[in-house]
């Protein structure tokens, strides 16, 4: 029993390693596409110079071998002329704005015409041999050139394989013994073909789910970089940034921006009084009410200890002391709840303008003046950088 559920186990797993959620299927379908608009000029081209080979051999005048070479040639002008079609139908949809369902019947269509390209010309060399080496050439390429999803893999190659066994035993002229064993060599084809396809989804999927985890961490590891633990906002890391791009804007097209630099008064005594721990709790109520009230398109961090600052792009100085003022208001008449109780803060706000022409040194100091100066003159009100 033991061994039953450890082979349960390893199957349930395989078989989930199959799967692919709807993103996978779509890169899967798009990387496809980036293939055969690579692969179908050369086959174009491969095809034009197999039936210019064929047309310059000389054969008898009539008879099986002529037919033969007149129907090789019609039918790689055939495959030539429709991957040159293939190939700019893969230019025009390999855009990213094709939509996933028109890139992945795309991609099947292309695999099953390759498929059909290789059995007429096998079926056509019944003729004069028994090969169906362009069968097995056909079948690897669509094994390891596309990324089929699996469950229609298996259908591909097994309705190919139907059609396969069916036409040669219609089609082929040499005795049934032979025939018998083309079809035979036909299932090994198909089936390695299947196996091919299974191994380039496996690789591919595996290639996708490893990018896409190096990828979440890297994520991860930019915003624990750039993002208060505390309150999650943005920190001072975030803001240099931020401000070196507004400078460079504000120099470029001659707009206006302001910093606005606010500063908890007293908060030592709400840690004094609550602790350390229900002065995080008020940071971060703090935090979510200053986030509520400013514009989307505002930069609202914590620089550290019980300071925030905001950078209002596009705002004037006036503009920019309107917004501290409103955010003074709002959390001086604000009841915030610690511990239980009933706190009211203020806060001290200085505002000083971007002109582009300071460096992110200078910017601070500049709003850290007019904030000392809020202090000196009292606290709880807004003082402008002149």
């Amino acid at each position: 029993m033991r061994w039953l559920r450890v082979r349960w186990r390893l199957l349930r797993r395989t078989l989930h390693e199959l799967r692919g959620d709807a993103e996978l299927k779509k890169l899967a379908s798009a990387a496809s596409v980036q293939r055969i608009f690579w692969a179908a000029p050369v086959l174009a081209a491969g095809n034009f110079l197999a039936a210019l080979g064929f047309s310059l051999r000389q054969v008898a005048a009539g008879g099986q071998e002529l037919l033969w070479r007149n129907l090789i040639i019609t039918a790689n002008l055939a495959v030539s002329v429709i991957s040159a079609l293939i190939w700019f139908l893969a230019w025009k949809i390999k855009r990213p704005d094709t939509s996933a369902k028109t890139q992945t019947i795309f991609v099947y269509a292309v695999a099953a015409f390759v498929l059909a390209g290789g059995l007429v010309i096998t079926l056509i060399d019944q003729l004069v041999m028994t090969s169906i080496t362009p069968f097995l050439l056909c079948v690897t390429i669509v094994g390891t050139f596309y990324y089929l999803y699996p469950h229609y893999s298996l259908v591909l190659f097994g309705a190919a394989y139907l059609v396969f066994r069916r036409a040669l035993a219609v089609v082929g002229s040499a005795s049934p013994n032979i025939v018998h064993s083309n079809q035979v060599n036909g299932l090994i084809v198909t089936a390695l073909g299947f196996a091919l396809s299974l191994l380039s989804w496996l690789h591919f999927r595996r290639t996708t789910m490893q990018e896409r985890t190096i990828k979440g961490q890297q994520a991860k590891l930019r915003d624990l970089a750039y993002r208060d633990p505390l309150t999650g906002l943005p920190n001072r890391r975030f803001l240099d940034e931020r401000i070196r791009a507004e400078v460079s804007v504000v120099k470029g097209r001659g707009t206006e921006a302001s910093l606005i630099m606010c500063d908890i008064d007293h908060f030592k005594k709400v840690n004094d009084t609550y602790g350390h721990l229900a002065g995080d709790d008020l940071l971060r109520e703090l935090a979510a009410l200053l986030r509520e009230n400013v514009r989307a398109d505002n930069t609202l961090v914590r620089l550290g200890g019980e300071e925030f600052v905001i950078l209002a792009p596009g705002a004037s100085l006036e503009e920019g002391a309107l917004l501290a003022e409103r955010l003074r208001k709002l959390v001086a008449g604000h009841s915030f709840t610690v511990c239980g109780n009933e706190v009211r803060i203020t806060m001290s706000i200085g505002v000083a303008p971007l002109t582009g022409a300071e460096n992110v040194r200078d910017y601070y100091n500049r709003a850290d003046r007019a904030l000392y100066t809020a202090k000196e003159q009292g606290r709880n009100q807004v003082v402008v950088a002149s």
